[in-house]
């Protein structure tokens, strides 16, 4: 949001206004799983997420100077694109999971965390230095929200193309000493 040129306490409060929008997510992502399914809680996550940011994209800064330093008085649409925002990607965390331990057996769980993990942590260190490279080359710092946007839709394309809807299975929970079991 630094392209905004905005008072870093209106970034401070958006995103606090986002995290409290993701905790809400959080906490509600199992009972709509429960509901529809965690392939469409993710699906209707994605969504959400790509709608607030491809709105982002033509959000710009105000131009009316408020502050000693020269900073814009904020856009006040980002709030609602960030609550969006961190609702949407709420849904996909709490489910994406959960998600991958079901599509495997139990051989594999392992296997299947990894590379649940290793590409998480592969568009982490990728996107800083490719965002950065185009910053450098182009000084469009306009960019990130279309990056962001362009890969929501392809994680939407890919996640609806490739994987599999499936039902979790009802398992019965165990309470106190018995959680520790005598099974193994």
């Amino acid at each position: 949001i630094y392209y905004m040129n905005s008072a870093s306490s209106s970034t401070m409060i958006m995103t606090i206004v986002g995290g409290l929008a993701s905790a809400v997510g959080f906490a509600i992502a199992g009972l709509i799983a429960d509901k529809i399914g965690r392939k469409w809680t993710i699906s209707s996550g994605l969504m959400i997420t790509f709608i607030a940011l491809f709105i982002m994209i033509f959000v710009h800064p105000t131009g009316n100077v408020v502050g000693a330093n020269g900073e814009f008085s904020f856009p006040a649409l980002l709030y609602v694109i960030w609550i969006l925002k961190g609702f949407g990607m709420a849904l996909v965390h709490n489910c994406s999971f959960p998600m991958v331990v079901e599509l495997c057996s139990a051989k594999k769980i392992g296997r299947f965390t990894g590379y649940y993990y290793a590409a998480s942590m592969a568009a982490q260190t990728v996107t800083p230095v490719l965002l950065g490279f185009i910053f450098m080359k182009t000084g469009a710092w306009g960019a990130l929200p279309v990056y962001s946007t362009i890969l929501i839709a392809l994680s939407a394309i890919v996640f609806s193309l490739l994987v599999k809807n499936i039902k979790a299975k009802k398992v019965e929970n165990t309470k106190g000493l018995e959680a520790l079991g005598g099974d193994d």
